[in-house]
């Protein structure tokens, strides 16, 4: 996990205390499980005196919770979770998107979640899950590769290409499958293929049994903003299915973008 922004001024002196405790808080939302002293200290590579006394300060001030008091986890507490809604609150496309997300899960069966881009990375701020057959593990407010989910293709692929190949940096790209695209050649021409259909594939590219497909996103300037994206079980997929959810996918996005401001009649 890369824990610096690359677009932060070198210039600018950094607290050490405040830098700490947020690659900390990083950790949490990077982790699939709660964390001990240890795990913090391993992964921070900080002394465990560091590390007990902000974890403690965190725990105090409700921004992490003791999860487990036997095996001595830890975790996000709910003023975590308050900032964090704040946060998302304030991109705007959250409320507008919020009941068109809740009817393709219902229509589809899939988990169906929304997206941004942010630093080279996806960031997952909301989801709808209540009709889906399975539940897809990613977790709200979680980091996942651009070039590996669908929900980042649909984002990535809607910029031109040089910005889209900056955005990913230089090869090769990290895998998450045996199946994820890591070189330029290869997400190039996969961009050409999307751009074409009008969405986005992750063909368990970024999860060994998972198939996803997403459309991008766009405002009144038609920026591409946000993306959706309906993630399914790779087994239980037919031609028939995927015909289903690509048009219903393509169908809500283009809304979502008109409720927006975007006038355009093709996303790509």
């Amino acid at each position: 996990m890369n824990l610096k922004q690359d677009n932060f001024d070198s210039s600018v002196k950094l607290v050490k205390s405040v830098s700490r405790t947020i690659d900390l808080l990083l950790l949490f939302v990077d982790s699939k499980r709660y964390l001990t002293l240890q795990d913090i200290s391993e992964m921070l590579s900080l002394p465990k005196s560091s590390t007990y006394e902000l974890v403690k300060t965190l725990v105090h001030k409700g921004i992490l919770e003791i999860k487990d008091s036997n095996k001595k986890t830890y975790g996000l507490g709910l003023l975590a979770f308050e900032i964090g809604s704040s946060a998302i609150s304030d991109i705007g496309v959250n409320d507008i998107a919020r009941p068109y997300i809740q009817s393709l899960n219902r229509i589809t069966g899939g988990t169906v979640f929304l997206g941004v881009e942010d630093h080279g990375k996806i960031v997952y701020i909301d989801r709808a899950e209540d009709h889906s057959v399975i539940k897809a593990q990613a977790k709200l407010g979680s980091r996942r590769n651009l070039h590996t989910t669908s929900l980042g293709k649909a984002i990535l692929y809607a910029y031109p290409d040089d910005k889209m190949l900056s955005l990913l940096g230089p090869e090769p790209y990290s895998a998450n499958t045996p199946l994820s695209k890591t070189t330029s050649i290869e997400i190039l021409n996969d961009a050409k293929e999307s751009r074409k259909r009008r969405y986005a594939i992750d063909d368990r590219e970024d999860g060994i049994n998972m198939y996803c497909m997403g459309c991008v996103i766009r405002n009144r300037e038609s920026n591409p903003i946000a993306a959706i994206s309906v993630a399914s079980f790779y087994d239980a997929m037919t031609e028939t299915k995927k015909a289903m959810i690509s048009s219903n996918l393509i169908e809500v996005a283009l809304e979502i973008s008109h409720k927006l401001g975007f006038s355009g009649d093709s996303l790509y």
